[in-house]
Order: structure tokens, then sequence, then C-alpha cells
């Protein structure tokens, strides 16, 4: 044996050179080598024995739940084995991640027999099967079917099955540029050669089977693209004819929500995107491809006809960027029918799916002819919208504050959030506290935009704009204070000694409220004037340099006010206003709500030695904001809650905000508090 003749040689050496050892480090070395030498024979064994396994032909077969020696894809089971992307899949381990099931199925095939693995192992399975035909499904069944073909267009093939299941086509070369590498996409012709094949196989579906959605057919459907699917992909010019009506519907679209004036708004910090398109006439995809990296949609048409929905990011595992947990829309909808009230008819009513539906979708629906699935899957222009009685404004105000109240004291999940832990957070939000909030504004008429807009400028309030066809223009938000309370799953704040303002119930409020890096720590008491005498000279200097900062007041009197800021940066003193986006204002008593920052550059903090300013806007006398004087013993606020107002004077408060402003009142500090980050704890 080979073995055998190369430990004695190795002795032999050993001892020409002069090497000698004892006796027992000699047998150990031999004993490796001798291990060494079987492993690599072993692998070169089982390398053979896998080339003379290799499979070479495979193909689809319909879904069961009894499949044998199938590979499932683009769906879950049971018992088989798969390659998908949905939530609570089994796929192999060790197996690169993608977005969508054919990118899965083209990492795995890049699977060699020498490296081996289960994503190789089970890459040798005949056949393979699917519960629907869709887009993703039907060529992640090609792919494994057609290895060699796939593999030399595997860029092209990624970003279909991204158009087919996201509706996100890469139809510009600023998203070629941003997010082609997601898929390989390196130009701009090969995003729109995939555009041209999603479209071909959109057309022919509509014309020879049934509707998308349904799976009247899907056996039907696979039968027929399976062997047309590669002439096509080589040479897709040649059946221009099926696909250009489409192709240029999708395209057209797209143009028109790129022009002037705005009408994409992006809110990245609760992951959502409003599109204003004037009619509901323009093709998912030319809507979709405007949301690419967010993963919630509000679609605004003229004559205030609204829906909001999930996107499919959500429901699958999304590993190319991080995405936010999905919110459940049913509270949502309860109070949107509460402000409606008997304004909608007797049969319409905000309706929405489950958060556990492939794609909720929140809209006004008639209840005595409800939407089919395929018709709630389909582009908005096949379905009935109906009209509401809000304001654009206030609708966007409603929706940003939904979602800002869901997922505080979150952040976005890269590969997504499993099924269990979306039950435990929506079971965890107290919505009727926020439904309560949002009701007692509307009711004060505070969410009515023309009311709103006296007390700041906001025309390009709160989201980011992006030059388009205008569907009628939200002007400025209503300022819409979040309603705060401890949820499930929110941190539970440790102090590093009791706040003399503040109960257990506000703090857990505010931890939810606050960034995880502050609600996660210790919270160190830097100045309290209970303990360290009213003085704003005394909390300049204990405050210097520590960010970030909370701060308190509680109004002297039994009935007094509890307010105050979360500021992001430390203190300094300073003519200008600074600051960053996650600075707000808030108020704890008479009911709790949160005030975000609404416009870039924002501009917050200028301490002074005679004056404190703290604003969550671009123009402190057009928000809320507090004044204290020099002694912090008074000062004044900004009535958010539309109580009445004292008028200030001249002499008591700088001059510009005596002409500009008559809604600012004198408050009376009775405690202050300001509190940081400390030690984990």
């Amino acid at each position: 044996m080979r073995v055998a003749t190369v430990l004695p040689r190795t002795a032999g050496f050993m001892a020409a050179a002069g090497i000698n050892l004892p006796a027992l480090p000699v047998l150990s070395i031999q004993i490796c080598l001798a291990l060494c030498v079987l492993a690599v024979l072993a692998k070169l064994l089982l390398y053979a024995i896998r080339l003379a396994l290799h499979k070479t032909s495979f193909n689809y077969v319909p879904f069961s739940h009894d499949l044998k020696e199938v590979l499932v894809t683009d769906c879950t089971h049971p018992h088989a084995r798969t390659l998908t992307h949905h939530k609570g899949q089994r796929n192999p381990t060790r197996l690169r991640p993608s977005d969508t099931s054919t990118g899965l199925v083209l990492n795995a095939l890049k699977a060699t027999a020498w490296s081996a693995g289960q994503a190789y192992e089970w890459c040798q399975m005949p056949q393979i099967s699917t519960n629907h035909f869709d887009v993703d499904s039907f060529l992640a069944v090609w792919c494994y079917i057609n290895r060699s073909q796939a593999l030399q267009h595997e860029a092209v093939l990624r970003h279909m099955a991204r158009i087919g299941d996201f509706r996100e086509a890469f139809l510009s070369p600023q998203l070629v540029a941003t997010h082609g590498s997601e898929d390989g996409i390196t130009n701009i012709r090969d995003a729109f050669t995939a555009l041209k094949l999603v479209c071909w196989i959109n057309s022919v579906e509509r014309t020879r089977f049934s509707a998308p959605y349904e799976g009247k057919d899907c056996d039907a459907k696979f039968s027929f693209f399976l062997p047309r699917f590669a002439a096509v992909l080589v040479n897709t010019e040649a059946v221009w004819q099926e696909w250009q009506d489409e192709y240029r519907e999708v395209v057209s679209g797209f143009d028109v929500l790129t022009g002037e004036p705005p009408s994409v708004e992006r809110y990245s910090s609760v992951g959502l995107v409003v599109l204003r398109p004037p009619e509901p006439t323009l093709h998912y995809y030319s809507l979709f491809s405007h949301t690419i990296g967010y993963d919630t949609v509000l679609t605004m048409y003229d004559n205030q006809r609204y829906e909001l929905e999930s996107k499919y990011t959500q429901f699958i595992s999304c590993h190319s960027r991080p995405v936010w947990p999905r919110v459940d829309m049913g509270p949502l909808a309860r109070l949107l029918n509460r402000m409606e009230g008997d304004a909608l008819g007797p049969h319409l009513r905000w309706t929405c799916a489950r958060f556990t539906d492939t794609g909720p979708v929140l809209r006004i629906e008639d209840t005595a002819a409800p939407l089919s699935k395929a018709q709630r899957y389909g582009h908005p222009y096949a379905r009935h919208l109906h009209c509401s009685t809000l304001p654009p404004a206030s609708m966007v105000a409603i929706v940003v504050s939904y979602l800002e109240y869901g997922m505080q004291g979150l952040k976005p999940k890269r590969g997504g959030w499993t099924w269990e832990e979306l039950q435990a957070l929506n079971g965890g939000i107290s919505w009727r506290v926020w439904e309560d909030a949002v009701w007692r504004q509307w009711e004060r008429g505070e969410l009515d935009p023309d009311a709103s807009t006296v007390g700041f400028h906001g025309a390009a309030a709160v989201g980011r704009r992006q030059g388009s066809l205008s569907g009628g223009g939200a002007g400025a938000l209503p300022r819409l204070g979040i309603a705060m309370t401890p949820g499930g799953g929110f941190w539970e704040p440790t102090l590093s000694e009791p706040s003399a303002i503040m109960p257990m119930d506000d703090l857990r409020a505010l931890a939810s409220a606050v960034p995880a890096r502050l609600a996660a720590g210790r919270w160190q008491l830097l100045y309290g004037s209970a303990r360290d005498g009213i003085s704003l000279r005394t909390l300049y200097r204990k405050a210097a340099g520590r960010a970030p900062t909370l701060l308190v007041v509680r109004e002297a009197g039994a009935c007094g006010h509890v307010f105050g800021a979360f500021a992001a940066e430390a203190w300094k003193s300073g003519p200008r206003f600074y600051g960053t986006g996650e600075t707000f204002v808030f108020m704890l008593q008479p009911h709790r709500a949160k005030y975000m920052w609404q416009r870039p550059p924002l501009q917050w903090l200028p301490p002074r030695p005679a004056a404190l300013w703290i604003s969550s806007s671009f123009r402190p006398m057009k928000v809320w904001v507090s004044a204290a004087a020099a002694h912090l013993r008074s000062g004044w606020i900004m009535s958010c809650w539309r109580g009445r107002a004292t008028p200030a004077t001249r002499s008591q408060v700088h001059s510009y905000l005596a002409k500009r402003n008559s809604r600012w009142r004198l408050w009376n500090c009775g405690n202050c508090e300001a509190w940081t980050r400390g030690e984990k704890g």
C-alpha cells in the first residue's frame, strides 16, 4: 500500500539527515502523516463518487404533500427539502442567501462536487416542484433544469425574479449604479432586457391562461413556458409583439413619476414611500420601481383616494438590505373608520388583510362586493378606488405616526423578521393608546392641515421628495404627536437614582421612544433641580460634553404640564441652532406625545447664558419651543396642545417672538432634570 511505503521512507530520511528523535514522537509524526494521507485519499474517493453519481437530467413534477426525492422551490413544505426565500424554509446549510428563490437556486448550482455540502447534494435530486406559478417560481424551476444556460444569463435572471416578486425594476442609470450589484446588473441594457422578459411572461400568461394569483392552471403554465423560455431568453426581440405593450406601459409610467413638481416622498426613518400619481393608471412596476429600499408604500391619488401597502420584502427573508418589521394595519383601519364616521356610505369601510398576508393593502372597500385575491394583487387600475374624507396631509401624518409608534425602539434588520418575532411584536403594541391619542388630536382640530400650517413652515415637511408629476401635493403636514406608551418588548430603563419628575410608567414610555443606544443602557442623572438647585448655568456645566441627553421639565402647580426634549448632540453655547434628525420634543402630561424633527437642516439647540431653546423644527418660532430664563425658574412655551396662550411681550422674550407668534404662554418651573447614557448595568 502507498501509505506503508511513505512512512518507512520518512523514517529513513530522518535517520540520514541525522535527526534523532525519541521513538514516541516519531510514531506520533508517522500517525499524523498517515491520517493526512488517508484524509486526502478519502476526499478524492468521495469526489470520484460524486462525479459518478452526478445527474444531468432534471424535470418538473406537480406539487403534492407527499413528495419524496423531490426538491421544492419558492414555497415551504413540511417534509421535502427546499430552496426558497420564504420564512420558515428548510434550505441547505451554508448556502449563500439571496432575496429571491431564483437567486437561491443559482447560488446552489454553483456548489461544486469538490466543496460538496448540502447544496450540491440537494441539486442532484432529479425532480423539482412548486405550489404556484409566478415569475420567481418559474425561473427557479427553469434554472434548476437548464443549468448551464441559466448560469450564462445569471444577472438577467436574478433581476427578472426581483421584478416579478418585488415589482422593482432598475429603470434608470442611477438605480443601476445604486442597486445593480444586488443582482449583478452592470448596465441599463441588461435591466431593460430583464423587464422585457418579465413582460413577455406576463402578457402570454394573461392571454393564454387564467389570471395571475388564481392558481387554477399552474401545471399547464409550466408545461407551456418551460420548453419555450430558452429561445426567448437568447433572442428577446424575436417576440417583441408579445411584450412591447406592457413594456412601454411600464417605462412611460416610470417616467411620469420623475418630473416636476414633486410626487415621490421618502420617510427613511420608518421605511415609507409616498407616491402621488394623479390617477390610478400606472403599472405596479412603474410605481414600485420608485420604492426600492423601502418596505411600505402609501399611494395617494387625486380626490383623496388612498392605498397603503406592505411590500413583499417584509413577507420573505430579505438579505440584500435591512428590512423594517411589518406592523398590523388593523388598528389603523379601525382609527380611520372612526375618523370617517358615516361619511363614506353604508357599505364602504377601511379594510385590510392581516400582516401575515403576502401583501396587505389598506384601502376603502365595498364590503358588499369585496375584492378577489387576483384583484387585490393586481394593478391599481384593475380595482375601483373610493374617496376618503381625510385631507392628503392628514393621511400622511397619521400613517407616519402609526409607523413610528408601532416600530419605536426598533431598527430594520438584515434577513428580515421571523413570524414568531412579528407575532410577539404586534401582540405587545398598545394600539388603543395610540388610537385614543390621535383621536383626541383629531377632535381638537389639530390634524387640520390648514390650521397646522399656522404654527410652522413645512412645505417639504418630514419627507425627502423626488421631483415628479404632482398628484395634489401634501403641502404642510399637520403637527401630529406620536403617543408614547410602554409596549411589549420595549426597554426597561435603569436609573442611577430615582426621578423626582417621572413615574416608572413614563420612564418606560420614554425608553420606547428614544434611540436604542440610550434605552439599552443605564440612565445617569446629570442635573436635577431638586438636588442641584434651579440654575441654568449649573445645568450647562453638568451637561457639558455629554450626549445624548434627555431634558424633562415639570411645571409648578398640581396640574402642571410635564414636557421635555431628547438632544442627540452635546450642548454648546452659541447663536445658532444645531442638531441631528434624532432630536425630538415630547410631552408626558396631560398626555403623552412625541414630536419628531420636521425638515433638514435640523437646527434645535443653541443654549445661551440667558436662555435655553429647544425645537424640533427648522424655524423655532414656528413649532413647539421652550425658552428658559437665566435662573431656570420660568420660561415661555408654545401651546402645542391648543390650549389658551398668553401673548408674549417684547420685554419678556425676544422681540421677534412677540411679533410672529401669539401662542406663547408663561410656565413656571417646578422641577427640571437632565439625563444621559451611563454605564450599562
